[in-house]
């Protein structure tokens, strides 16, 4: 089933206006920091990029220098599941 005129011009409506948030939420961020708030906001690789004028490739390789950044942190904890001090 295909989409109609209408349902795809509210499409493009919302995908503007997510766009306009993410730019104003991250004004102001470093690049890294913008990066994971809008990955944890479930934007895609893409998405991210757009908002930020980058290219996938550098949101993926920050999301993944993030991702291996926290597992570490992770890790800290004493094994019974309690956090870290």
């Amino acid at each position: 089933m295909s989409a109609t005129n209408s349902e795809n011009e509210l499409l493009a409506a919302v995908e503007q206006l997510t766009n306009l948030v993410a730019v104003a939420i991250t004004r102001g961020m470093k690049q890294p920091e913008a990066i994971e708030l809008l990955g944890r906001a479930s934007l895609s690789n893409e998405q991210i990029a757009e908002v930020l004028d980058t290219t996938t490739g550098t949101v993926r390789a920050t999301r993944s220098r993030i991702e291996r950044a926290a597992k570490p942190a992770a890790k800290k904890g004493s094994g019974d599941g309690t956090p870290a001090e």
